[in-house]
């Protein structure tokens, strides 16, 4: 039971120097793989899990090898046989881990293609037997992982405490406060929670001298992707509304919606706003 309580985050958030990005990165990858061992969700390529955390290459035999390490480390620690977790990736040519596995596991790379294939599946089956996986996501102070950021937000599973926790209060009360960091002047009116005829409110909102409004929503440090993918979408609706009450009082459309987040947009992020034309901003207040 000691074990149990006890906290390995350190095994992580101390990185050697200069691998301190292979080390965030496994630290998303994680609760990926984790995910997969509780479903029994193998094989998966490794194209697949670079997506899930939206690392934009399938190259990731490095962070693979930190997750090992990282396994081993806590096995050691806490006197737990945590299973490997590396051989649910694999190549989607030859169908098996790639050779990067014999870093890992001694004997890979002299085995043949039939018993790299086959003490792959023993792998992942002690891993999909393994029943203490909530713990080693606790141990390691590390979230679980629910699915993709679009799977997350049609499930219902993004993060919700951020619209009302003290952090998004305060980044929307430095933006109304701050305007001219985002370009923003001739201001004629500026509140938070500004409701729309839609029945949203808007987190902050301008309007300017020239009749020209302004939507912004705001994601604080604690928002997952998955929360700020949800972001980006409800910009291209409070635009759509603000040009749709302008339209119902015979005025011209002059509006505009962007993204604040204090932390940086993930990759598949950044993709989907420029796509969408929805202009963001990281700023990050103390």
């Amino acid at each position: 039971m000691k074990n149990k309580e006890k906290s390995y985050s350190y095994i992580i958030d101390n990185p050697p120097k200069g691998r301190e990005r292979s080390y965030e990165l496994a630290k998303q990858m994680i609760p990926v793989l984790i995910s997969w061992a509780q479903e029994k969700r193998s094989p998966q390529y490794y194209g697949t899990l670079s997506k899930a955390i939206g690392h934009g290459t399938a190259r990731i035999g490095r962070q693979l090898g930190v997750i090992a390490k990282i396994f081993r480390d806590l096995s050691f620690a806490a006197n737990k046989d945590v299973p490997l977790l590396n051989a649910l990736v694999i190549n989607q040519d030859s169908k098996r881990p790639s050779d990067g596995l014999g870093d890992v596991v001694d004997g890979y790379y002299d085995w043949d293609e039939d018993r790299k294939i086959q003490e792959a599946k023993k792998l992942n089956a002690k891993a999909y037997a393994y029943k203490d996986w909530p713990w080693v996501l606790k141990a390691l102070g590390l979230m679980a992982y629910n699915g993709s950021s679009e799977e997350s937000i049609r499930k219902g599973k993004y993060t919700r405490g951020d619209s009302e926790g003290p952090y998004h209060k305060a980044l929307k009360e430095y933006i109304l406060s701050h305007p001219e960091e985002f370009s923003i002047d001739n201001i004629k009116v500026k509140e938070n929670e500004h409701i729309l005829l839609s029945g949203d409110r808007l987190d902050v909102y301008f309007q300017l001298k020239d009749g020209k409004q302004i939507a912004i929503e705001v994601k604080s440090r604690i928002s997952d992707d998955a929360d700020i993918l949800r972001g980006i979408y409800q910009c291209v609706k409070y635009k759509a509304v603000l040009s749709a009450e302008c339209q119902t009082h015979g005025e011209n459309a002059n509006v505009d919606a962007f993204l604040v987040s204090e932390k940086d947009l993930s990759e598949e992020n950044r993709k989907t706003a420029n796509m969408l034309s929805v202009k963001y901003v990281v700023i990050k207040i103390v």
